[in-house]
């Protein structure tokens, strides 16, 4: 009985710690297709090679796969998460227009966060300088902005951003553009993850059913026979 208990209480823990089951994003680390070791590939708007994504923007630069091992004007661009990680800039476009999307199965009402990291960097002569910003809306909505203004000399610094959404269909479009400077060429984007976030009833419905066990697993005192 006290195996049962414990294994319940750890479910109730983790119900509440975490929201997550599994990544509803399809390829969030941008690891596939799978680009030469230190070098980049660029794709083209409406371009849907990268997997789980359909790149937007105009022309045929709009973004760029990078590999972890990259190295420019004395940066080396490592990834947050995997191998590679996406350039929302492109090689040269640094259109505002550039990004990818993706849609998403949810259920109406319920409650999501996405979480995703934005990488700076300054290399001193101006091809990449921070702050680094990365633009997000959801269901065609508003572009919220990230910005990460720690820039290193040397290598990428990655920051992690939490958005908690309600979802309003049971698909939800998530759209990641290029928000930094025409002049900038880094818009770095990394470990794009959806979670689905565990409704208040669940965790109380799961507290009832550790507390009944709990009660139905005591023992009654035995009466004694006179």
């Amino acid at each position: 009985m006290m195996g049962i208990m414990r294994f319940l209480t750890f479910c109730l823990a983790a119900a509440v710690a975490t929201p997550a089951c599994a990544n509803l994003i399809t390829g969030g680390s941008f690891e596939s297709p799978s680009i030469p070791v230190g070098g980049t590939a660029i794709y083209p708007a409406g371009s849907t090679a990268i997997t789980g994504w359909t790149v937007v923007g105009v022309g045929p630069d709009s973004v760029a796969l990078v590999s972890t091992s990259f190295t420019q004007s004395g940066v080396t661009f490592q990834s947050q998460n995997g191998q590679q990680w996406i350039d929302l800039a492109g090689n040269a476009s640094n259109s505002q227009s550039s990004g990818v999307t993706q849609s998403i199965t949810t259920v109406p009402s319920g409650l999501y966060s996405v979480s995703f990291y934005v990488g700076s960097a300054d290399d001193n002569v101006n091809n990449f300088f921070f702050p680094s910003t990365i633009d997000l809306s959801i269901n065609g909505g508003p572009r919220a902005h990230f910005t990460n203004p720690i820039a290193p000399s040397n290598q990428l610094n990655w920051a992690q951003f939490v958005v908690p959404f309600v979802a309003t269909g049971s698909s939800t479009n998530l759209t990641f553009y290029n928000g930094g400077a025409s002049n900038n060429f880094l818009s770095a984007l990394d470990n794009v993850v959806v979670d689905a976030v565990p409704e208040p009833s669940t965790v109380i419905l799961l507290a009832l059913g550790i507390g009944g066990v709990s009660l139905f697993g005591r023992r009654r005192p035995k009466r004694s026979i006179r």
